[in-house]
């Protein structure tokens, strides 16, 4: 091995003496793994079944033995770990045959850091079984993040010619006009995975308990016309092959302006590109863009939107140079948006309403508008409960309210006393025409009521400032003597013992109920459709990872689950899982650490600054690289912003980091040339 005297034109650091050249083309071969990674795994949808140690999390009903179905993730999570396991054969192979090299640069460092911080995350954290593979449906854990750092490095190390990235880039054409035809198939309501041919490429021919294959099962329900396999999405919504229809438009903004630079670039070249390729182009960026409005996501158009500022900022007189192909995107784009108006411009409108406040929380009428209201029929904000040994306390819009419970020997409660926020008692008053076995009573309840429940009286509280809101009642929850007090919609239940008061929730599992800390958002927690809830709870959860997380993808178990009051007031069912942050850095923040975070963002800085710079200045001509180059910055950049309001996953970060290696490459190939 033989280290290269550094000199101004040379891009190693370290070059074994059998690595290839700059300009030398070989070993492209070595490249296929990460071809691979970059267009092929986001195609694959197979049905896996497994089980996760469930039983220790209170809100969900699922068991350690609880079978699981996904059909989205965990393939393409073995995918990804395959990819890993070959480049580092191939690693190892150049090292043995003095053929490896190092490209110089500074994205290294962070990149070692964030790969410490996933390690030591997954080392400390209290949910190893889950941080090693990720959550379930999502399968993003240790492994993958490791992975991608290694596909990244692979990258970085492996591509030398133009010939390399048109290597990378052909596949990504073909894989993201399959998945445009698929979206398009869905939009026009003849999704492919509602046929036979591709419900049966989903799942395996298992044995099913009806004595029928699950083939079988899938050709009888084609007979009655109905497909066997039913997912989730709804009028003719575009998922494609990504689970989530906010994913869709996500990765589509790598794609969109890769793609509309090349075609620009072949316009520009006149006859030298046949007309079939550009008419291929054309219709490329018509399936990309069709698919990214089409799939009505507010992310995707953010994303858009920033790629397109940032293309005048940096091209600036350049587009002036490029008026008749920009002329055809532009059309497409405006035609496309004509024929999907009614799709995107509901979402366009939340989206407007929800920043700027058109969604905020109303205020809580003044007791004085609500004195003939009903007893417990007007919702209220509640802003936390609060369960100890002998009292259950609460907020009602802002107003605290104390349930106290009186024990008899036995340790049984004989009464209970309603306290305001002075500490002065509420005089309760027996409703005379409820009871609690009303069916109004058990809606969304997580008791079990018996058939002596229905004589137990409920209480009104006879102070303005809280009757509208609330009943009570002292009722059996479960068999267990307890408490349960009844707002609209929800019947609160609380199991009172000789030594504590516990919450008891829908799944039957008891729950010591705390104040829950949240920061912002609390005049408009359904910004970005309750985005603003989901982060001004996890905000607080930082200062316990600033240097190590929870543990990679664990995000769903570090969120205080237990916020009912929260989740309840906001609008949504009070016991909802929150399994994702929908933001791309608060979930690197949680799971890894905000360390891990800001050497994720340094990465992305070193990129985008050396990008910046360079397209700025760069004479565009019909060089190949350049516009390719300038076309993975732009996406990347509108990638980091849409970034803001989506997750990563293993549906869209493959793509990502095979690009953002791509364009590292590119950046320092044209930065040799000067």
């Amino acid at each position: 091995m033989k280290q290269k005297q550094p000199t101004t034109r040379d891009p190693y650091c370290l070059a074994m003496s059998h690595a290839p050249g700059e300009e030398d083309p070989s070993h492209s071969w070595q490249l296929l793994p990460a071809v691979f990674f970059s267009a092929f795994v986001i195609l694959i949808v197979r049905m896996h079944t497994y089980t996760r140690p469930m039983s220790r999390f209170f809100w969900t009903s699922q068991t350690d033995t609880s079978g699981i179905a996904d059909f989205f993730s965990y393939y393409k999570m073995i995918a990804i770990l395959l990819c890993a396991a070959a480049v580092l054969i191939l690693l190892l192979y150049r090292v043995t045959t003095q053929s490896f090299a190092v490209r110089r640069s500074f994205v290294y460092l962070p990149m070692a850091l964030y790969a410490l911080c996933v390690t030591a995350s997954y080392q400390f954290s209290d949910y190893k079984a889950f941080a090693l593979l990720g959550w379930n449906d999502r399968f993003e854990g240790t492994l993958v993040l490791l992975s991608y750092m290694l596909l990244l490095f692979f990258i970085i190390n492996s591509v030398r010619t133009e010939a390399h990235v048109r290597l990378f880039l052909l596949p990504l054409a073909f894989s993201g006009g399959l998945l445009g035809l698929l979206g398009l198939s869905q939009a026009l309501n003849m999704d492919f995975f509602r046929t036979t041919l591709g419900q049966k490429l989903l799942v395996p021919d298992i044995a099913m308990p009806t004595g029928m294959s699950l083939w079988q099962s899938i050709d009888a329900a084609a007979q009655q016309g109905e497909p066997y396999l039913k997912f989730t999405f709804q009028n003719r919504q575009i998922y494609q092959t990504v689970y989530n229809i906010n994913y869709v438009s996500f990765y589509l903004t790598l794609l969109i302006p890769l793609f509309g630079m090349l075609f620009i670039r072949a316009w520009n070249r006149g006859k030298e590109t046949p007309a079939a390729h550009k008419a291929g182009l054309a219709l490329l960026f018509a399936l990309l863009i069709y698919n990214l409005i089409g799939s009505a996501s507010s992310g995707g158009f953010f994303g858009l939107g920033i790629i397109g500022l940032s293309g005048l900022i940096l091209l600036n007189k350049k587009l002036l140079e490029w008026v008749r192909p920009l002329c055809v995107l532009f059309l497409i784009t405006g035609l496309i948006a004509g024929i999907t108006a009614d799709r995107w411009t509901p979402e366009l409108r939340g989206a407007f309403r929800s920043v700027t406040g058109g969604t905020a929380q109303e205020e809580p009428a003044d007791p004085a508008e609500l004195k003939d209201a009903e007893a417990g029929s007007v919702k209220p904000v509640i802003d936390y409960f609060d369960t100890a040994p002998d009292h259950i306390a609460l907020s009602l819009n802002g107003r605290p309210l104390v349930i106290a419970v009186e024990r008899n020997p036995e340790g049984q409660p004989a009464s209970i006393t309603a306290l305001d926020e002075e500490g002065q008692p509420i005089e309760m008053k027996a409703l005379e025409s409820l009871g609690d076995g009303t069916p109004d009573a058990q809606e969304s309840s997580g008791g079990d009521p018996t058939t002596g429940e229905a004589q137990v009286p409920r209480y009104a509280l006879e102070d303005s400032r809280y009757r509208p809101y609330l009943t009570l009642s002292m009722a059996p929850v479960a068999g267990s003597p307890g408490i349960r007090l009844h707002t609209p919609g929800v019947t609160w239940d609380f199991v009172v013992s000789a030594e504590n008061i516990l919450h008891r929730n829908r799944m039957g599992r008891l729950v010591d109920l705390d104040p829950v800390e949240h920061v912002g958002f609390d005049n408009n927690p359904n910004f970005g459709s309750w985005r603003g809830y989901i982060w001004s709870r996890s905000f607080p959860l930082l200062k316990q990872t600033i240097l190590l997380g929870t543990g990679a993808d664990t995000y769903c178990a570090a969120f205080p689950q237990e916020d009912y009051a929260g989740k309840y007031s906001t609008g949504n069912n009070y016991d909802i899982v929150v399994d994702k942050p929908h933001n791309l850095y608060l979930g690197a923040a949680v799971g890894t650490g905000v360390v891990s975070l800001l050497a994720l963002l340094s990465l992305f800085g070193i990129y985008l600054f050396t990008g910046a710079r360079l397209y700025r200045k760069a004479v565009f001509g019909d060089d190949f690289l350049t516009f390719a180059g300038s076309g993975i910055f732009f996406g990347i950049t509108g990638f980091l912003a849409a970034a803001l309001v989506n997750d990563s996953s293993v549906s869209v970060m493959p793509m990502f980091y095979s690009l953002l290696g791509l364009g590292i490459v590119i950046n320092d190939i044209l930065a040799a040339r000067k």
